[in-house]
């Protein structure tokens, strides 16, 4: 690892706005020479992803794992001017368990907000299943910004500070227009920002619509605590799964995808 990484350590401060604000901003994370390495991969990706779906020029992008895809991905997964905080944040026995690619282009003011856009808290049904109050932090999560957001309106990451601390949140319908959460924010930042956030923070997803001229471009790296895994090797062979009932596979792990809830691909799996 880069030496130089030690001079960008977790200060006292930015541990405890962490702890109370559930979130944190390192600007200049990324220079201009490195946005532009990565912009283009960006690009290819989303390129490639909108002609998979057929999409238009308006298609928004959320693809899921994307940090292993290319050396300007995984480059940034223990990028000297963050991972010190992360290590700072959480300590060292963690690894990435989930990376997400977001462009988002702009959206004109006739294509309504996408559907499904709600407020949550990262990690699914651990917020349903831990019994602790507050819950315990588990993961964070860093967004690489690698376009401008510096003004409302760009499809900005939009949370409720302090709000990690809470169970629940008083919402109202998170439809374009009407009244947020008390104390809701929109993150403003500059290209090659990068905000950190607690799992726990209740934040908006998708975002509010980017109704700028720009396409937003982020990339996020959640990183995990290392036991969020199987204690040993399970010896089960794809006969011994396929021989199973829905309820024996699902206890041998057995799943559509790694996501960490179910979805309509684990019908016949996990019900």
């Amino acid at each position: 690892m880069d030496p130089a990484c030690l001079e960008h350590c977790l200060t006292e401060e930015e541990r405890r706005r962490f702890n109370e604000q559930g979130y944190l901003i390192v600007e200049n994370a990324l220079s201009g020479e490195e946005i532009q390495r990565l912009i283009p991969v960006v690009d290819r990706l989303y390129e490639a992803e909108r002609a998979r779906n057929d999409e238009g020029p308006t298609f928004q992008l959320n693809y899921l794992g994307f940090a292993g895809l290319d050396p300007a991905f995984y480059e940034l997964v223990d990028w000297p001017r963050t991972f010190p905080k992360v290590w700072g944040l959480l300590g060292w026995n963690i690894y990435i368990y989930h990376s997400h690619c977001i462009v988002n282009p702009p959206l004109p003011s006739e294509i309504p907000q996408p559907s499904g856009s709600r407020w949550h808290q990262d990690s699914a049904r651990l917020n349903i299943e831990m019994e602790t109050h507050p819950r315990p932090r588990i993961s964070l999560k860093v967004a690489y910004f690698l376009t401008d957001v510096s003004e409302p309106g760009r499809g900005n990451f939009t949370s409720v500070p302090g709000s990690h601390l809470q169970g629940t949140l008083d919402l109202r319908t998170p439809i374009e227009g009407e009244d947020d959460p008390p104390g809701t924010m929109q993150v403003c930042v500059k290209p090659g920002t990068a905000v950190f956030f607690d799992r726990r923070l209740w934040h908006l997803a998708p975002a509010r619509p980017n109704r700028s001229p720009y396409t937003r471009k982020v990339l996020f790296y959640g990183y995990a605590y290392r036991w969020l895994r199987p204690r040993d090797e399970l010896t089960v062979t794809d006969e011994v799964l396929t021989a199973s009932t829905p309820i024996r596979r699902q206890l041998f792990g057995a799943a559509a995808s790694n996501c960490s809830a179910p979805r309509i691909l684990d019908r016949g799996i996990s019900d």
